[in-house]
């Protein structure tokens, strides 16, 4: 009489601070092994007493979910009101509705089609590994496109171990590729006082307030593109602005990137721009946007914002080539402003003001008092010293 086969193996593997541990492969439920996954324990009868519980807890695919296709499960997996977005908004993440598009985008297009016929409890690291390679020499992707569409890949591949479609998750410890980032170029000094000289509204910027005000801004107080356009009446004071949402294409104004809502001080000069431009809208109730674009309730377009900038860089000598060769773009602002405060202030008081979401634990205990932010809006001060207005009461 044949012998049934055991649900599992098990094996060894050298460690560091052991001389080894045991590691642990299920059967898939075809009957072959499905990727090693780690007991942490040394010694063999715990390592098997360890896999006979991750069995009764359901270690292993469970009952009615064998053979579920990867197409089947992936279907509305980044929809924004599905389980897994809910799930991470419910303790307090952040997630965009764009970015949940975005998602779904890179799932549809470059997951999907690979192993959407595979039943999702089948698939091996092997597959995923050489998925990762595929894209990387034939799909003309970036290496931080492919390393993207690999997170995405991880994240669903854990969500189907964890709701017991797979007994281990194949993904778990496969490794990015390196990626060579192109940091964005920043302004420089000259820039920066050409573009806001005391004549520069109308000869750099053609008389357009508007743009001059949102570039400003974004120079001064280190705002994102989005955070600017979603930025209200009642977010502008005398010396800082609350930075309380972010405007998403296609969804509206919603929470700041990252949950980053924050108080950002601003110099005299920002702020009566500000002032100028709300003054200058024929709507001022305090929800109503301060960059208003062609109706009411909706912010002035992204890619007019850009373009409003690059013709300004255009105007003080910083030409299209030389805008791309050093990848100058209106997000650069944010890259100079963080650049100049840094080595100026605390880091955490920049972290704070930024909205950044590294040092996350420097940040928590990090807290912005209002001396913290005369120090801030003293090195913002600097940045416009030399192009200081000599006629602020002008009419716009």
């Amino acid at each position: 009489m044949e012998r049934p086969r055991r649900p599992y193996s098990l094996f060894k593997r050298p460690a560091i601070r052991s001389r080894y541990i045991y590691y642990c492969r299920f059967r898939g439920e075809d009957g072959r092994y499905l990727s090693p996954v780690s007991t942490g324990l040394t010694s063999k009868a715990a390592a098997s007493n360890w896999a006979d519980e991750e069995i009764k807890r359901g270690g292993r695919i469970q009952p009615g979910k064998r053979g579920t296709l990867f197409e089947a499960f992936a279907v509305g997996f980044w929809s924004y009101s599905g389980e897994y977005i809910t799930r991470q908004l419910a303790r307090g993440g952040h997630f965009s509705r764009l970015l949940s598009q975005m998602r779904a985008a890179q799932l549809e297009t470059w997951v999907v089609p690979y192993f959407k016929s595979k039943p999702i409890g089948g698939i091996r690291r092997h597959e995923i590994e050489s998925w990762v390679m595929d894209l990387y020499r034939n799909s003309g992707l970036s290496p931080s496109t492919v390393n993207r569409c690999l997170t995405n890949m991880k994240i669903l591949m854990a969500e189907a171990t964890r709701h017991g479609f797979c007994a281990a998750d194949p993904a778990a410890g496969i490794e990015m590729l390196a990626e060579k980032r192109k940091e964005r170029g920043v302004l420089l000094p000259e820039e920066i006082r050409k573009l806001f000289a005391a004549d520069a509204l109308e000869k750099v910027w053609k008389g357009e307030s508007m743009f001059f005000a949102a570039a400003m801004l974004a120079i001064t107080g280190g705002l994102r593109a989005g955070e600017i356009r979603g930025l209200r009446v009642m977010d502008a004071h005398s010396d800082f602005v609350t930075v309380a949402g972010s405007w998403e294409e296609g969804h509206g104004r919603g929470g700041a990137k990252w949950g980053s809502e924050r108080i950002v001080p601003i110099p005299s000069r920002t702020a009566n721009e500000l002032q100028g431009i709300i003054k200058s809208n024929p709507y001022q109730d305090p929800v109503d946007l301060i960059f208003m674009g062609f109706m009411r309730g909706v912010p002035i377009g992204k890619h007019v914002l850009s373009d409003r900038f690059n013709e300004a860089l255009g105007r003080i000598g910083v030409t299209e080539a030389i805008r791309k060769d050093r990848r100058l773009v209106f997000h650069s602002t944010r890259h100079t402003f963080n650049s100049i405060m840094r080595g100026r202030i605390d880091s955490g008081k920049l972290f704070r003001i930024t909205g950044h979401r590294q040092e996350s634990t420097n940040i928590i205990y990090t807290h912005v008092l209002p001396r913290d932010l005369e120090e801030v809006r003293a090195v913002q001060e600097e940045i416009l010293s030399a192009s200081k207005s000599k006629n602020q009461g002008r009419k716009r």
